[in-house]
């Protein structure tokens, strides 16, 4: 897993600190915001693999906090933590800020590390997939271009057990 910035947003000090503890061994670097308007200043100084919000806060929610950050940084991947269990506030959340996953307080410090690092590691899968997939259209730029200028180099003749035949 490659160094990823996580962000917490809690409008409760001690949450922050309990997130904090809890995750402290991960190779990550945390940073920590109390509010939503914190958390986006917070965004758009530097770039964060994954936030992790609190649903209830005050002045803007968790559900209007982590739609922006889909809004704003959409490659970046979100999670909410939440008291309560309200299946129409994790509709919401997935519908209109695309959250990848709901942790419910009190939560186990262990699931809690177990989710953060199966995020992340998405986040690297599908960064290598978006990187390979890059050096094959690389490669199908080189083979047209060859295929212009020589008609049929690209072209290959197989047996019937798939092996390459040669002509000579």
């Amino acid at each position: 897993m490659t160094r990823h910035a996580v962000l917490l947003v809690d409008d409760e000090k001690n949450v922050l600190n309990a997130l904090e503890r809890s995750l402290r061994k991960l190779p990550i670097t945390l940073m920590t915001a109390t509010s939503g308007a914190e958390g986006l200043k917070l965004l758009s100084a530097r770039e964060v693999s994954l936030v992790v919000s609190d649903y209830r806060m005050p002045n803007m929610d968790g559900i209007t906090f982590l739609k922006q950050v889909n809004e704003r940084h959409p490659h970046t991947l979100t999670i909410m933590l939440t008291g309560q269990a309200e299946m129409s506030v994790a509709m919401q959340a997935i519908n209109e800020a695309g959250v990848y996953k709901f942790i419910l307080k009190p939560w186990n410090d262990e699931d809690l590390r177990i989710t953060l690092v199966r995020a992340l590691e998405s986040i690297d899968l599908a960064d290598e997939r978006d990187r390979l997939l890059r050096k094959v259209q690389r490669r199908d730029t080189i083979l047209g271009e060859l295929e212009r200028k020589y008609p049929g180099i690209t072209k290959l003749d197989r047996d019937e057990e798939g092996y390459l035949r040669l002509e000579g």
